[in-house]
């Protein structure tokens, strides 16, 4: 969902432009509809790719993780895998599967490297309130890969207003169980047009303070169409900030 959704493009939007709040009956089933759209939108077509993991601390120091991604579809449902991969400056060795299927839960394993001197890998499946744990050290948990809060009971449509030039939805979704630490609710900007994609999220904690912001970087064009380049996710809490890239095919 994460490499097939995303889109975006660079603009700010006029906030005295921004319309009146939408009736609370309205704003629910609205919110509804846009949430199964958006679960329902599927990659056309198996993928492999690879990239860069590029992590900074709140002290300007950084480390890149070489990754793969992979998406799988099938008849009754399709996964996402994301891996890092080891060098001799990152033991790497983290891979999570989110297996996505139609009108059901997200499934989460993580498979992790074992501690120094043990070479059997550590195999677990994520219930949801696990899923709010850093992917390879970064700033993307598994609940963002998985777009966890998409399958939140609580969903409300805010309002709809202008990101990025893109004419959106701005999404409300409500944990109605936040595990410490994780993320009490979670607004997103989502491209009105379909296929939807997500331009811009802010992901709130327990007490309601900012705590992550996630917006794509870049668009590219590959062979006539328009591609997802990179993603990034700043934590406001520990200050680090954390850049997917995907190395696309070029011509």
């Amino acid at each position: 969902m994460l490499l097939g959704s995303l889109a975006a493009a660079f603009a700010q939007r006029q906030a005295d432009q921004r319309p009146p709040p939408l009736d609370p009956v309205q704003a629910r089933s609205e919110a509804r509809s846009l949430v199964a759209d958006l679960l329902a939108q599927k990659p056309p077509q198996n993928s492999t790719n690879t990239g860069q993991v590029r992590i900074r601390d709140r002290d300007g120091k950084e480390i890149e993780v070489p990754a793969r991604f992979e998406i799988t579809c099938t008849a009754t449902n399709w996964s996402s895998v994301y891996e890092s991969l080891k060098t001799a400056d990152s033991p790497g060795g983290a891979k999570l599967t989110v297996i996505h299927s139609d009108n059901q839960p997200n499934q989460y394993q993580l498979i992790e490297s074992g501690p120094p001197g043990n070479t059997n890998p550590r195999s677990r499946k994520l219930t949801p309130d696990q899923t709010m744990l850093p992917f390879a050290g970064s700033d993307f948990w598994a609940a963002d890969l998985g777009l966890e809060f998409l399958h939140w009971p609580d969903q409300r449509l805010l309002r709809k207003e202008m990101r990025h030039s893109k004419s959106c939805y701005v999404l409300e979704s409500v944990n109605p169980q936040t595990p410490p630490g994780g993320y009490t609710r979670v607004v997103s900007w989502i491209i009105i047009e379909s296929p939807h994609g997500i331009v811009h999220a802010d992901a709130y904690d327990a007490r309601n303070e900012l705590l992550k912001i996630f917006d794509p970087v870049n668009l590219e064009k590959v062979h006539g169409d328009y591609q997802l380049e990179e993603v990034e996710m700043r934590n406001r809490k520990t200050g680090s900030h954390t850049w997917i890239k995907f190395d696309l095919a070029h011509e």
